[in-house]
């Protein structure tokens, strides 16, 4: 591949990676047609790109991008899967994938500007999607409220049943 060509590449997925909110490693050895476009298409419904790029480009584009963290496990068959728009799909993908299929295995990750290493990302991938986690510590907000509110409305409503229930005694 000419000089100029692999410049393209690598100024290309530099900007591509720096725009990226998460982008995962994973050696894709083993992998036939059929399953590495089955992934394809599954990262692609996700909103996850998936693309299989030199270890040296990489690296080059990496650098260029601030991720220079994930340049020791640019070694052997490496695949990259990043998002621009949610931190943990491409792990989540990944991981659901390899548990049917047993590939890719995920090499490491980074997610911000923090380097995750392949536990760290199963790890990740297990955890309930953003919406869920925020309904959560939602409800956990709002119980000992709720709570709060039931108590003061049991105390402000107590005088008037006393007081009618007097009443109704008083009126026999």
């Amino acid at each position: 591949m000419p000089t100029a060509q692999k410049e393209a590449i690598v100024k290309e997925y530099g900007g591509k990676l720096s725009d990226a909110k998460s982008l995962l490693l994973a050696d894709f050895t083993g992998m036939d047609v059929a399953t590495a476009t089955a992934l394809r298409a599954n990262l692609r419904k996700g909103g996850v790109e998936y693309r299989v790029l030199k270890n040296t480009l990489l690296r080059l584009a990496c650098s260029q991008s601030g991720m220079e963290a994930l340049s020791p496990y640019l070694e052997g068959p490496t695949a990259i899967a990043y998002s621009v728009d949610d931190e943990v799909a491409p792990a989540r993908l990944l991981v659901e994938f390899a548990k049917l299929h047993e590939r890719p295995v995920l090499k490491a990750g980074v997610i911000g500007e923090r380097l995750y290493t392949k536990e760290e990302l199963i790890r990740l991938a297990g955890l309930p999607p953003r919406d869920v986690l925020l309904a959560q510590v939602i409800g956990t907000i709002v119980a000992p409220l709720s709570s709060f509110l039931g108590a003061v409305d049991a105390l402000l409503s107590s005088p008037a049943t006393l007081a009618d229930a007097l009443e109704r005694k008083q009126g026999s």
